[in-house]
């Protein structure tokens, strides 16, 4: 019996408690998209799936893409505020970006709309565009996001997987997101537990949406690694249905110009994928087997 009040205390106590976090605090659609897409938007883009099949699909030379990428990277600015991104766009293989803007997400006053400020970059300064906001909403799959003015037009559609894009007098790139890989080359190709010597080639820096690397083997030979998760916007064979792949692609570079030496593919979200032509054994990864965290299979 003399517990009893000390129970019934602490049930008043947390019935108190509980009722200080019963009261409403509905937000609005736009803050919860607005956090959905700060999630979202950094990363690496690009268009080699659009620039490969507009010459497959035999476009008109005029209708077809250049190859493009964009780089969307988090920042900070406390003069700006947050969530801040800069935004790159390269055309092409320039090192240099063709158009770079800083773009700040924050709420409209329309609660179902996320607005996006955009900044010009200067010497250490940025200066904000006036009327050249995006209006972004959801859709089904997507965000979308416009700006229909005349000086500073941009539409942006933005998924999990992509982020097409027009912004001023740009064509519309369909720019796929690049998931980061790391790569080596072994010569020969070991395998089977065989206890033989083999040089390896370590390829940082790749993803799979087109990346090409280049490196030079001790017997002078030059080799190129290329990884791109190829979307069939048609089918390659009548009346079947062209499954995505992740393929990794090796070439050589020899007098005579590139040629190709093999190919390698599996399911498209695959985290890592090899080739082994047992003269050359090829693997990239995201996680490597040194950093995996073991698992029961």
């Amino acid at each position: 019996m003399t517990n009893q009040p000390r129970i019934i205390f602490v049930c008043l106590a947390l019935v108190a408690g509980n009722a200080a976090f019963a009261q409403g605090q509905d937000g609005t659609p736009g803050e919860r998209n607005l956090q959905v897409m700060a999630e979202l938007l950094a990363g690496l883009y690009d268009n080699a799936n659009q620039n490969y099949f507009d010459g497959r699909l035999k476009f008109p030379e005029d209708e077809r893409h250049d190859r493009a990428r964009t780089e969307i990277a988090t920042v900070e600015d406390d003069r700006i505020g947050s969530p801040l991104f800069a935004y790159d766009l390269y055309r092409g293989r320039d090192a240099s970006p063709s158009e770079s803007e800083l773009w700040l997400l924050t709420t409209d006053d329309d609660p179902r709309l996320v607005r996006m400020k955009r900044y010009t970059l200067g010497d250490d300064e940025a200066t904000y565009r006036e009327g050249c906001d995006v209006l972004w909403r959801r859709n089904a799959g997507q965000f979308w996001g416009i700006n229909k003015s005349d000086t500073c037009a941009a539409e942006l559609q933005l998924t999990t997987k992509d982020l097409w894009l027009t912004i001023g007098q740009s064509t519309l790139f369909e720019l796929a997101r690049a998931r980061n890989f790391s790569c080596y080359v072994d010569i020969p190709g070991v395998s089977g537990g065989r206890d033989e010597p083999f040089d390896r080639y370590p390829i940082n820096d790749m993803h799979d949406q087109g990346a090409l690397q280049w490196f030079e083997s001790k017997e002078g030979r030059t080799f190129g690694l290329t990884l791109r998760n190829v979307r069939w916007p048609m089918n390659n064979e009548v009346g079947a249905f062209t499954r995505n792949s992740l393929v990794m692609y090796l070439i050589e570079k020899t007098d005579d110009g590139v040629k190709e030496i093999g190919y390698s593919w599996t399911e498209p979200r695959a985290e890592r994928i090899g080739m082994n032509l047992k003269w050359l054994l090829v693997s990239c990864y995201m996680v490597s087997n040194r950093d995996v965290q073991p698992f029961f299979d």
